[in-house]
């Protein structure tokens, strides 16, 4: 049995100290808990996933077709990206992320569903900022084709388009950038 709290990493970003977190409750059994703070305001917890599984499961039932290619904006523990790669219609998954410390994580499988997105050939971590990629059409969301269409972008980043991560992030709601 691991231990009841255990900080797993903590890095200095743009945004301030990111860390990530091991709890075990013993009142929920024998699951480990994992959670990304930013200072001291709490990011994403596996405690709550709902949210961001039924934006992938929603938000890909609108969309017609197969061989898809979708964009995930945002990674920290994964759960939007994995809940969209169950869906078989997807060719290729970008994730998108401005925080090298969550595509690290990821890749150096300190996040349980590290392993899974590493192992699953249609996903691609793309390093850099959602926002500027996803309004710049001269560069677009992959940097090994600029331009590329994509069928579905699952935004993933704020908590919501009126409570900013960044408040430098208001700019993309606006009903012109988010009609491109």
């Amino acid at each position: 049995m691991s231990s009841l709290f255990k900080e797993i990493d903590s890095q200095a970003s743009p945004l301030g100290e990111i860390s990530l977190r091991r709890r075990r409750i013993p009142a929920f059994g024998d699951r480990d808990i994992y959670e990304v703070k930013l200072g001291e305001e709490f990011l994403m917890s596996s405690m709550f996933v709902d949210a961001e599984e039924a934006l992938s499961t929603l938000g890909l039932a609108q969309v017609q077709g197969e061989n898809l290619r979708v964009v995930v904006g945002g990674l920290a523990l994964g759960y939007t990206a994995v809940a969209a790669l169950k869906e078989e219609r997807i060719a290729e998954l970008l994730v998108v992320d401005a925080l090298e410390t969550f595509i690290s994580w990821h890749q150096k499988e300190l996040v349980p569903l590290g392993k899974i997105l590493n192992a699953d050939k249609r996903n691609r971590y793309v390093l850099g900022s959602f926002f500027d990629l996803a309004t710049d059409p001269s560069t677009g969301f992959d940097p090994s084709s600029a331009g590329k269409k994509f069928d579905a972008i699952l935004l993933d980043i704020d908590h919501s388009p009126a409570e900013f991560l960044n408040p430098s992030n208001a700019g993309f709601y606006t009903t012109a950038n988010l009609s491109h």
